[in-house]
């Protein structure tokens, strides 16, 4: 099971990949150097012996031959004379270079051309040397160069070397691991440094404190967009919690004036004014309904998308809200032909917007006017023939509680804010137009558009 401390994953992956490269170098060179038996080691000795004596061959001016070996090689030969030896002929079969006399040599001397091996009785135990030729030109002159080699001396040395390289490499191999180990859990440690930071601010964090965000300085650039992120949802939620904080103050202070003059009302008894009563509750009662109105176009689980026709949906609307048109005098045109244009949406909550903005238009236009519907197929737009809206008010169309009037008004100020609540959940834009800007008519115009740029064919 891994370690749930991303520091102890981190050393456990960066510590097995480098044990894995260790493994996989030490193979290689295995299959490199390591021959399979003692005879081909000294084959490979001897073919690597008979290149380095081939190379070491001089002849100078005078025609004097002499093979100039490093230091090493000269000491082989020159301590060993029972288990190595090298012998130089010319073309006429004689000598003109030779190792240091001895059993080696002496044997060589004896072996015809071609053999590749021979034995040395010895007194304790009889030594078995192989020989190896190669051919060298030098000024015009070919020469032969025989070199005879022990099994024992080479497997001697090789093994030699072999545990020599080995334990130096075990011991250059822990000393890495465990200074790969130490630079990998410090740095590890100041990479993980800034995270602990974030994770401490993050802590700190609650509803009377969400206005801190975490830093990105020193966190690794994988990180930072979990980071950004996190900070973009603190915001989210920190706006969420003040609009609810200020959505609560403002219902409070809402409710209170009416609450306030029922309260009045009632208090006196026997003078109290049974339509002013009615009117109080009456105003309570809208603030209510829009209150639950925008409770419910807030969570987006209530809503229930399925293919909707915008004209059937809006002619509904229209229909609806005949009987309250005919008593302010205002005339409903519903324009735009019968499209068959539909949009994914909640069959309700198109037609609560639509009835929303076709009230505010009502309410706002004076009698013997008319507001114009138009159905279009990037969306909708409703436009009365009032007034209009004053510049310095448009900013404030779609917050909550807002009136332009409060004093005369006996709305609550959340119908628009219900508007742009129900846009926002199905993706789409609502936005105040003034219809007097380059027309003839005049008032306000509230398009909602469904189709979002680039989408419309």
């Amino acid at each position: 099971m891994l370690p749930r401390s991303l520091t102890a994953r981190l050393m456990l992956a960066s510590l097995g990949g480098l044990l894995a490269a260790a493994i996989a170098a030490a193979a290689f060179v295995w299959l490199q150097f390591w021959p399979a038996s003692p005879a081909s080691m000294v084959r490979a000795e001897l073919r690597g012996e008979l290149g380095d004596i081939e190379e070491a061959f001089r002849v100078d001016a005078g025609g004097r031959a002499r093979v100039v070996l490093d230091h090493y090689d000269a000491a082989t030969y020159d301590a060993m004379t029972k288990d190595a030896a090298y012998l130089v002929l010319n073309d006429a079969g004689d000598e003109v270079a030779r190792s240091i006399d001895g059993p080696a040599l002496a044997g060589l001397r004896a072996a015809p051309r071609g053999a590749r091996a021979l034995t040395l009785p010895g007194g304790d135990a009889t030594v078995r040397l192989q020989v190896g030729e190669l051919h060298a030109t030098r000024e015009g002159h070919r020469y032969l160069i025989r070199i005879a080699r022990s099994e024992r001396l080479v497997v001697t040395l090789n093994t030699f070397a072999g545990e020599k390289f080995l334990r130096g490499a075990m011991v250059t191999a822990g000393f890495a691991l465990c200074t790969f180990a130490l630079v990998v859990y410090f740095t590890i440690r100041r990479m993980v440094r800034p995270l602990r930071r974030a994770s401490a601010v993050a802590a700190r964090l609650e509803p009377g404190n969400m206005s801190e965000r975490l830093r990105t300085t020193g966190v690794p650039n994988e990180i930072v967009p979990l980071i950004d992120a996190f900070n973009s949802a603190l915001g989210r939620l920190e706006r969420g919690f003040r609009v609810q904080q200020d959505f609560l103050a403002s219902a409070a202070h809402e409710l209170k004036t009416p609450l306030a003059l029922l309260q009045a009302e009632i208090e006196l008894g026997g003078a109290a004014d049974k339509n002013a009563l009615l009117r109080d509750t009456a105003q309570m009662a809208r603030i209510v309904h829009q209150l639950l109105h925008l409770a419910e176009v807030s969570e987006g689980h209530n809503y229930r998308f399925e293919p909707v026709q915008l004209q059937t949906e809006i002619g509904e609307a229209v229909d609806y809200l005949q009987r309250l048109a005919a008593q302010r005098g205002v005339s409903l045109r519903l324009d735009g032909a019968a499209s068959d244009n539909a949009v994914e949406a909640d069959r309700g909550a198109v037609f609560v917007l639509a009835k929303n903005l076709l009230e505010n238009a009502l309410h706002h236009s004076p009698p013997g006017s008319t507001v114009h519907v138009r159905v279009e197929p990037d969306g909708f737009w409703v436009q009365d023939q009032g007034r209009g809206v004053a510049p310095e008010n448009i900013p404030h169309l779609f917050e909550r509680f807002w009136r332009a009037d409060k004093q005369n008004s006996d709305g609550a100020g959340l119908g628009l804010a219900i508007c742009e609540e129900i846009c926002r959940a199905h993706g789409w834009r609502i936005r105040y137009e003034d219809a007097g800007a380059g027309a003839s008519a005049t008032g306000a115009r509230f398009v909602v558009t469904t189709v979002t740029d680039g989408a419309l064919d």
